[in-house]
């Protein structure tokens, strides 16, 4: 990790100012150089920082177009950090992604979440990417109250769970299907939720499950039940799946 950055173990907790999803201490101090949409900025020593636990709408990036309420998000985040450059980070138990960005909860120097004043906007979504899972009931708290509000990215406009059956395209999204098939393989269970999507908990994350008995799931036991899942699409030969990490990430089960 950058020497730029200042250790500190202090103390978070006695703020002026009440604050949704605070931490008793922070990782360290750093300088805002720019940011790049609505949850990732760049210090001033060019490492880049994704928002943990949320995840804002998309940015354009050829061919696709930028997604609702994208710009109004990165809009949002830099008024925010104009004003405070300077930023507290709280990192995850995973540190840094695949990218080789850094993983944290951000705070202004007033003590405020920024990552949780984005889901309270309804600007961000809550979202879990083992093995990060602090303050996660925070986030989908907030999510629920801007949800019932329909703020922004929650408007009927914008808002869309989109049925199984008719995915076509790849990236996050809400989805809502039936269980046509359940399958298992050595290091993973496989729903399928239409002809051409399916989801996979893989067994390394049965843990986070535990309430749920994975290993001795049952395809009567998912008869007449509507998964409700979010995440990330991806597309393997002529198919498309989403990985399930987290049971936030999923409801129906």
């Amino acid at each position: 990790m950058s020497t730029f950055f200042i250790v500190c173990y202090f103390s978070a907790s006695n703020q002026a100012i009440a604050v949704d999803c605070g931490v008793n201490r922070y990782d360290a101090t750093a300088m805002v150089l720019r940011v790049v949409d609505g949850d990732t900025v760049i210090l001033s020593d060019k490492q880049k920082v994704r928002l943990i636990g949320i995840n804002a709408p998309e940015r354009a990036r050829y061919p696709k177009k930028a997604e609702a309420y994208a710009l109004a998000a990165k809009r949002y985040l830099k008024r925010q950090l104009t004003a405070n450059k300077k930023i507290h980070l709280k990192f995850g138990q995973q540190n840094k992604d695949r990218y080789g960005r850094l993983l944290a909860h951000i705070f202004l120097s007033n003590g405020r979440n920024l990552n949780a004043m984005l889901v309270k906007q309804g600007l961000a979504s809550a979202i879990v990417v083992p093995p990060n899972t602090a303050l996660i009931n925070c986030y989908f708290r907030l999510e629920q109250q801007a949800r019932r509000k329909a703020k922004n990215i929650w408007s009927a406009n914008t808002f869309k769970i989109i049925p199984a059956s008719l995915l076509k395209d790849t990236g996050f999204a809400f989805i809502k299907g039936n269980v046509m098939r359940l399958g298992k393989s050595k290091d993973s269970i496989w729903l399928q939720l239409a002809p051409k999507f399916t989801l996979r908990i893989k067994r390394k994350d049965f843990k986070y499950f535990k309430r749920f008995d994975l290993k001795n799931l049952k395809q009567e036991d998912l008869k007449d039940k509507t998964l409700y899942v979010r995440g990330w699409i991806y597309q393997w030969k002529k198919e498309l799946y989403m990985q399930v990490r987290h049971p936030k990430m999923i409801s129906g089960l």
